[in-house]
């Protein structure tokens, strides 16, 4: 649950920057996987990248494209593998905030 206190400093910190939004990790994951595979995000696995980012569930995410659900899992776990191969962490739909969090401050030196 937030308080007050602490959506400010939430604000506070996207303000200085230390919170990626999720346009900004679906520009990195497409960079990184081209730069490593030759080959751009398409377009389902953009949609699952980003609305699991913002943490809908695969059944949401299937519903609002109007996908399959066992197909949309898929791509995201070959998402999140490929991404594991990247980054050198193991990268889920539920970490994946976090881990790209920590390789972009990695890769800024912070």
């Amino acid at each position: 649950m937030f308080f007050e206190g602490d959506i400010s400093e939430v604000q506070r910190m996207n303000e200085v920057g230390s919170l990626m939004t999720a346009q900004e990790a679906l520009n990195l994951v497409d960079t990184l996987l081209c730069s490593t595979f030759g080959q751009r995000l398409n377009d389902v696995q953009s949609v699952v990248l980003l609305e699991s980012w913002l943490g809908h569930t695969y059944a949401e995410i299937a519903e609002q494209i109007s996908y399959e659900h066992d197909y949309i899992k898929q791509v995201g776990s070959q998402l999140w593998r490929s991404l594991s191969q990247v980054i050198g962490e193991e990268v889920c739909k539920k970490n994946i905030q976090s881990v790209l969090r920590r390789y972009q401050q990695s890769q800024s030196g912070g």
